[in-house]
């Protein structure tokens, strides 16, 4: 039970992590001619990305295994 928590936990934090990129680029209209804004825009959405992998696979992972009893 507490690993679906987590699992449901790690879920919204992606939900809620894209929901953030967006609002942020739609709030400072990111544009490649603001380098600094377009490189944190693409660092948020690697970070994501790598959320997703990580979590991903950790989930993947902890329910193939013994770590659930």
């Amino acid at each position: 039970a507490d690993i679906k928590k987590m699992e449901k936990l790690s879920d919204k934090i992606i939900k809620d992590s894209e929901a953030l990129l967006k609002l942020f680029r739609q709030k400072h209209k990111v544009t490649t001619r603001d380098s600094v804004l377009y490189d944190t825009s693409k660092e948020w959405e690697q970070a994501i990305r790598t959320l997703k992998v990580k979590f991903g696979g950790w989930f993947g992972f902890v329910y193939d295994s013994d770590y659930i009893k």
